[in-house]
């Protein structure tokens, strides 16, 4: 859908991703009239301990696959890799990719991958095609949700997950969030299920349950929309893919259905 001049003129969208993840989306907002302003709600740290991914990487030659359920993911595991190889490790013979944005970060680095229509971890590990005794490597967050290393274990994999990153709440953005809704923001674009944690967390369950009463929190895909709703914040909208024309076009279909 391409984007149409003034659709959020008079709109204040909240992009709760750091602001160098976030500039295409905020492009996109501005194209059709919206003001942003930066919340990030997380930020990303090294792993408590890297010696499980150092040893993946040391031995990535024995592996068959790898999955990346985030761009995250992507930027920590080949960060690591420089700094433990030196270099950035060859391609295995698949790798998957939850969706767009986590592609698009494997291509810079001149892995090609596949994606699954639905960006989920168990979507990821069908999209896989994984066969029995296939090796696969999961760098993932610290607190990963399981669906994809479970779903490629089903399906008989030898996987191999281990922590390259995790997450921390962003005291800053939390600030940046509270200030926005306090002056009436119209909507709140979530792109993970830990934003949205860190939202009802900084603002507790039942001041978020009223904030989001009017104003639109609008959810990356099913993963986000059911970490809000496990905390009673219905999503006014579900973007169809996790590109930020997609996510812009959610925005523009939340707040159509909420006229100021």
């Amino acid at each position: 859908m391409r984007p149409v001049r003034g659709e959020l003129s008079g709109r204040v969208v909240v992009v709760t991703r750091p602001r160098a993840r976030a500039e295409d989306l905020a492009r996109q907002l501005r194209a059709r009239g919206a003001r942003t302003i930066f919340a990030p709600l997380i930020k990303t740290l090294p792993p408590r301990s890297a010696r499980a991914l150092d040893a993946a990487l040391r031995g990535f030659a024995r592996f068959d696959a790898a999955a990346f359920a985030s761009a995250a993911a992507v930027e920590a595991f080949f960060a690591r890799a420089r700094k433990v190889l030196g270099h950035a490790p060859r391609s295995p013979r698949a790798v998957g990719a939850v969706g767009p944005a986590t592609r698009a970060a494997l291509l810079a680095r001149g892995w090609r991958a596949v994606s699954p229509r639905e960006s989920t971890g168990a979507a990821l590990a069908r999209a896989l095609r994984p066969g029995p005794g296939m090796r696969v490597l999961v760098p993932r967050a610290e607190r990963a949700r399981p669906e994809l290393a479970e779903g490629l274990r089903r399906a008989g994999a030898r996987v191999s997950a281990v922590t390259a990153y995790r997450t921390v709440p962003d005291a800053a953005g939390r600030r940046a969030l509270k200030a926005a809704l306090a002056r009436g923001a119209d909507a709140v674009v979530f792109a993970s299920g830990s934003a949205a944690a860190s939202a009802v967390a900084a603002l507790g369950r039942e001041r978020a349950r009223r904030a989001f009463r009017t104003c639109a929190a609008v959810a990356i895909g099913p993963t986000t929309a059911a970490e809000l709703r496990a905390r009673a914040i219905s999503p006014a909208a579900l973007s169809r893919g996790t590109d930020a024309e997609s996510l812009a076009d959610a925005v523009v279909a939340a707040l159509a259905r909420r006229r100021p």
